[in-house]
C-alpha cells in the first residue's frame, strides 16, 4: 500500500491498524509520489537462543576477577 505523507497524519491510527491486524504486510509512505519510508509490523526478536550460547565452551577460572593487571585497572579507573 502506498500512502502520500500529507495523508498520513489523519490516517495513522487506521494505517497502524491495517498492519497490526495483518491486512497489510507493509505500508510505504511517499513524498510527492516517491517512496520514502516503509512501515511494517514490529516482530520481537527471539533472544532465547542467545542466552547460554557459550555454555560449556570455556571455563572461567574461580580467581578470574582477581587477575586484574595494573594497566587494566587504570583503564577502568580502579586503583
Amino acid at each position: 500500500m502506498l500512502v502520500e505523507v500529507s495523508d498520513v497524519k489523519d490516517k495513522l491510527p487506521e494505517l497502524v491498524g491495517l498492519i497490526v491486524s495483518e491486512q497489510e504486510d507493509d505500508i510505504v509512505i511517499s513524498i510527492h509520489g516517491i517512496p520514502a519510508v516503509k512501515m511494517e509490523r514490529y516482530v520481537q526478536p527471539d533472544v532465547s537462543k542467545r542466552i547460554g550460547v557459550a555454555k560449556g565452551k570455556f571455563i572461567v577460572p574461580d580467581d578470574f576477577d582477581t587477575m586484574m593487571s595494573d594497566e587494566i585497572a587504570e583503564m577502568f579507573g580502579v586503583n
